[in-house]
């Protein structure tokens, strides 16, 4: 599913007299990096947290006192709950945050969303390292990407502007929960949303792993935004009802474009054909001939774009997909 907006990686100073002793014992019990600032931030995750080492009672760290960063893949609480339990604070004079790290979405006019936003919050514009520098733990840095944010966002795909907002994140990440798709909406000048109806017929009645095969590849590309899901009845023949399960999904990516995915999932690995994906589009079905590429026949298609999706997959999902694949077989036996 498109996402919209998330948090970034948790930003903690840790003040301290004796920093390579502190660092040493971060190396040693976490899993963790020293790291210069940019490397920090770009392999960092949602799950991450970023330490700053600096001298103690520093009110704001400013990155030109900084003796180094280091990078803990782990969350901020379990990070301050194994200090404790490890006995890791005879080299800590003083812990305190940093400004909170909000990730938006964006598409079209990216100018336009930025002004949009930093006029809503009343938020000063500079670069992400501006940010840092000047932020406080009671502040939200919001940085902008066209590119999906489900994993790391490296620095390049950001925005060269970024916002500092003298709000709290909790706060923040609260609001704009509720005005993002607003925001996204801004920048899309002269381009709309497609809204299309997904149905799954599968005569072995597997409606749930074929929704979890789909919203997995969904996800993982960024296609759009279910906004519903329900029981329907179709008639593909004259005096024929039957019942499918349908998604309702708005899209900025042509329904062509979705056709091509859709006939990817409908095969396996080996190239059996294990559901059935209609595409509508103002009530009209979008035909797997519309997809067609080099006169390739449906199966021998649909073969052709599993593997394009399969090639965009992230190693975790590819497994994720085989594994629905398979459980979607055995229970055919």
């Amino acid at each position: 599913m498109l996402s919209l907006f998330r948090l970034g990686p948790k930003l903690m100073v840790l003040g301290t007299e004796n920093p390579d002793e502190l660092i040493a014992d971060l190396l040693r019990n976490f899993d963790a990096k020293k790291l210069d600032l940019s490397s920090a931030l770009n392999f960092s995750s949602e799950n991450s947290t970023v330490v700053f080492i600096t001298k103690p009672n520093q009110k704001i760290a400013h990155i030109k006192d900084m003796f180094a960063n280091v990078l803990i893949n782990m969350n901020s609480e379990d990070f301050m709950s194994s200090l404790i339990n490890l006995k890791l604070l005879k080299n800590i004079n003083d812990i305190r945050s940093a400004p909170g790290i909000i990730i938006m979405r964006t598409q079209g006019d990216k100018d336009k969303i930025i002004s949009s936003v930093a006029l809503e919050y009343q938020a000063e514009m500079s670069s992400i390292f501006d940010s840092i520098d000047r932020g406080h733990s009671n502040q939200t840095i919001i940085v902008f990407t066209d590119k999906p944010i489900e994993e790391n966002v490296p620095l390049n795909s950001i925005e060269s502007t970024t916002l500092l907002v003298d709000r709290h994140i909790s706060f923040v990440a609260s609001k704009i929960r509720n005005q993002a798709l607003r925001f996204l909406n801004e920048g899309l000048v002269n381009k709309n949303w497609y809204e299309l109806n997904i149905r799954i017929y599968d005569r072995y009645s597997q409606y749930d792993l074929h929704y979890r095969r789909l919203s997995a590849v969904l996800d993982e590309l960024d296609i759009g935004l279910i906004l519903g899901e329900m029981w329907t009845k179709d008639s593909p023949r004259f005096l024929m009802t039957v019942l499918v399960y349908q998604i309702r999904l708005f899209s900025l990516i042509p329904p062509v474009d979705i056709k091509r995915i859709l006939l990817g999932l409908e095969y396996t690995d080996d190239g059996t054909r294990i559901v059935d994906f209609d595409l509508m589009h103002k009530n009209k079905k979008v035909d797997w001939t519309d997809a067609r590429i080099r006169n390739l026949e449906r199966r021998d298609l649909g073969m052709y774009y599993k593997q394009e999706i399969l090639k965009n997959l992230s190693q975790e999902t590819k497994e994720k997909l085989r594994t629905l694949d398979e459980m979607v077989l055995n229970l055919r036996d």
